[in-house]
């Protein structure tokens, strides 16, 4: 895994925390996974032996023309054809292996890497993520999928058959002399026209990206709120919208595969300029004299085999652009900011109380943002009951975030249970922190997984607590129980009150005993409002709770009243009194 450090200064955090975790990684190793290697001294060694072997067929026909058919006694053509026969068939053996190699190294390549994508991603620090939207995000993901081809050893491969055409040159100079001239200036106008097409497919796809990314961002938006579109009728505006971008995108497609095509057409058009050429100027050579036609043919043969790396050099080159852009992506993907979690209690973690203390915490997503809290102070002792309140987009949510730990502070000091809350491990902090949403998130997989995390709390335990909310009975009416499988979309065929209390299920199974509420009654009706009040009521005193919420009957459990004001919190003049909490019986709704 890469070297990560997390850095504590003084009794706050400092950004040497979230580290990206590869500073003692050179950057061609960011993109390369740990533990993976590439076959480099087999590969090498296979393509010496493929194209020493190559050598036989030019070589074998300079022998027939010029020594065997003049004598046709000597006796000596089927020993040829014998060793020739052999050398095909030991090169056709080598490349079907070398292609096997590669091809696993490849598969091999993109598994490693989607996983450590993946990790990336889930752990990285959210305020350093970026302006991305989902499309962005999965653009980037897939970037991993178009590294292939660099670090399975197959631009390896390229580069040192490459390395061969001098040798190929060398022979051609040896045996046609003169002649060497055409192929040479074919050769440097083919790289001149290769360069020049290169850098014409980078443009393209560059702009094919951009339209990608605006179409992706879209089509998911649009996917996401399908429900709402179709009950404001806004299906034709959401169709022109979406076919403008797909034009966009299909033009810039259109675009790359005329180019790329083009790139590959001249591959092949210079391979047959190269044989007319070498044809050409070779018989004026053999009329002359001045070459023999077994040396001709030699020639031309060589100036073939020449050509096949170069060729594979240029689509090498044409793939190269896409890497270049598909790097670029990689690269801040694998250097995003990761949050690091290192424990600094050497006593071990403590247990579960429901203490929070913050002193001059401040918070801002960007650093060039103006911050969102500002020196908040908050002391909430075990079973203390808080109400937090303030104007829409003052910070609640926010303050709640970064108390929960999904967020760093910029400065100052919190600590939960007497511990920084950036030091326990995330499996353990769900042990002292309860965070319900306002929107409840389903994952996709059964009820079971859902309120277990995938296994990962005792399911008894998330049992007691669907029994408290009435889940228990709702999920019974279902065929599958507990088997029921959601999707965590719209379509799934349970009731948005029933998801909600089903989120909370898996908050609460682990007993935290700090909850943050944030209008998590929203989206519930007549009997999961009460079921939620009833479960608020019976947990006040045994845990602390912090509400954000604006239902009178739940603020009316508060014990103590705070105002966000301009980034700060500020206790409120009149403070809620203990104990007035009310049965529910007694509440009008």
């Amino acid at each position: 895994m890469p070297v990560v450090t997390a850095v504590c200064l003084g009794e706050g955090y400092s950004d040497k925390m979230f580290s990206t975790g590869v500073e003692h990684k050179c950057r061609d190793d960011i993109l390369k996974p740990d533990g993976y290697r590439q076959s480099v001294y087999a590969l090498l060694l296979c393509t010496l032996a493929i194209n020493l072997l190559s050598l036989a067929l030019p070589v074998m026909t300079l022998q027939v023309y010029d020594r065997i058919l003049p004598n046709p006694g000597t006796g000596t053509l089927p020993v040829l054809v014998t060793g020739v026969c052999v050398a095909i068939f030991l090169e056709v053996l080598l490349r079907l292996s070398r292609s096997y190699v590669i091809g696993r190294a490849g598969a091999a390549y993109e598994h490693r890497m989607a996983c450590r994508a993946m990790e990336k991603i889930l752990g990285a620090d959210l305020t350093k993520m970026g302006s991305y939207g989902i499309g962005g995000h999965l653009h980037r993901m897939s970037a991993v999928g178009k590294l292939r081809d660099f670090y399975n050893g197959y631009a390896l491969v390229v580069l040192a058959e490459l390395a061969f055409v001098p040798l190929f040159f060398a022979l051609i100079i040896y045996i046609g002399r003169w002649l060497a001239v055409v192929p040479a200036a074919i050769l440097c106008l083919f790289i001149l026209v290769s360069l020049w097409k290169g850098y014409r497919i980078r443009c393209a796809l560059k702009d094919r990206e951009d339209a990608d990314d605006k179409r992706f961002d879209f089509l998911i938006e649009s996917l996401e709120g399908v429900h709402t579109i179709k009950a404001f009728a806004l299906e034709k505006f959401f169709e022109r919208r979406y076919e403008a971008l797909e034009e966009q995108s299909t033009a810039e497609n259109y675009t790359v595969t005329q180019e790329t095509a083009g790139t590959f057409n001249i591959g092949a058009i210079f391979s047959h300029i190269m044989v007319a050429a070498v044809i050409s100027a070779g018989a004026w050579f053999v009329l002359a004299h001045m070459l023999t036609t077994g040396e001709l043919i030699a020639v031309l043969l060589l100036s073939g085999r020449m050509m096949q790396p170069i060729q594979k050099a240029l689509v090498l080159w044409a793939r190269y652009q896409d890497y270049a852009l598909a790097r670029k992506n990689a690269e801040e993907l694998f250097t995003t900011p990761q949050q690091i979690v290192k424990a600094r209690n050497t006593d071990g973690v403590p247990m579960p109380d429901g203490r929070l203390r913050m002193e001059n915490v401040s918070f801002r997503y960007q650093d060039d943002d103006t911050p969102i809290l500002r020196q908040v102070d908050l002391d909430i002792k075990r079973g203390d009951t808080v109400l937090v309140s303030g104007e829409h987009g003052a910070g609640k949510t926010t303050l709640l975030n970064v108390i929960a730990g999904i967020y760093p502070v910029e400065q100052g000091d919190m600590r939960v249970d007497g511990q920084h809350v950036g030091s326990y491990m995330p499996e353990a902090l769900v042990y002292h922190v309860g965070y319900i949403r306002s929107l409840p998130l389903i994952f996709r997989g059964t009820i079971r997984d859902n309120i277990t995390c995938f296994g990962q709390t005792n399911e008894r335990q998330a049992r007691e607590v669907a029994a408290l909310l009435d889940v228990d009975r709702d999920v019974a009416k279902l065929p599958g129980g507990f088997d029921t499988f959601l999707s965590g979309n719209n379509t799934d065929s349970i009731p948005p009150g029933l998801k909600q209390r089903i989120a909370i299920v898996r908050v609460l199974a682990t007993k935290p005993r700090l909850i943050l509420f944030d209008n998590a009654d929203r989206s519930l009706d007549k009997d999961g409002y009460a079921m939620i009040y009833s479960l608020l009521a019976r947990l006040k005193g045994k845990a602390s709770l912090i509400l954000i919420s604006d239902d009178k009957n739940i603020c009316g459990l508060a014990d103590w009243h705070y105002v966000l004001e301009n980034g700060a919190l500020v206790k409120a003049e009149h403070a809620v009194s203990r104990g007035n909490v009310r049965p529910y019986r007694e509440l009008r709704l």
